[in-house]
């Protein structure tokens, strides 16, 4: 299974490959006892469309709660220099939430800030992707942030 999001019907899409959703679902906080998870999303890009290609695991040094997720950013940075060599691109961040369906909190939204603001790049928007607890796609948030605005994305059907 793979997923189209846009901000219209026919534009420019973000895929979301099958092994990217695969790594998602193994993080969703279906028991009281799950914590929240996250990762790095790496893309390739062709014409105006952008494939995830991969989502990485959580590390070993990231903290974790019920309700919170704080990534170890120097295991972050390595892992964007390792994939850059690869020939993928870095795009954003995924996390989980313990709702069936997700929505962005502040921290959330400053934290991609931070993040768009912090990364060398050429990119209009970072990528955020929020996992709740219902199966996809209506357990996903996919949504851009720039340091000016953040859209939250739809789902093409077709």
């Amino acid at each position: 299974m793979t997923l189209k999001y846009s901000n219209r019907p026919g534009g420019a899409g973000i895929i979301l490959s099958e092994p990217v959703i695969s790594t998602l679902l193994k993080y969703q906080q279906l028991t009281p006892s799950d914590k929240e998870a996250g990762g790095q999303l790496f893309g390739k890009f062709d014409g105006c469309d952008t494939f995830i290609v991969e989502a990485t695991e959580p590390k070993v040094l990231d903290k974790r709660s019920r309700y919170g997720f704080k990534p170890n950013r120097f295991l972050q940075r390595l892992e964007i220099s390792k994939k850059r060599r690869e020939g993928l691109h870095f795009v954003g961040d995924w996390h989980s939430h313990p709702e069936k369906r997700p929505s962005h909190s502040g921290i959330d939204l400053q934290s991609m800030i931070d993040c768009y603001h912090q990364s060398r790049h050429e990119l209009h928007n970072f990528l955020m992707i929020i996992i709740g607890t219902d199966k996809p796609p209506e357990g996903l948030l996919v949504c851009l942030v720039n340091d000016r605005s953040h859209q939250e994305l739809i789902l093409e059907t077709g």
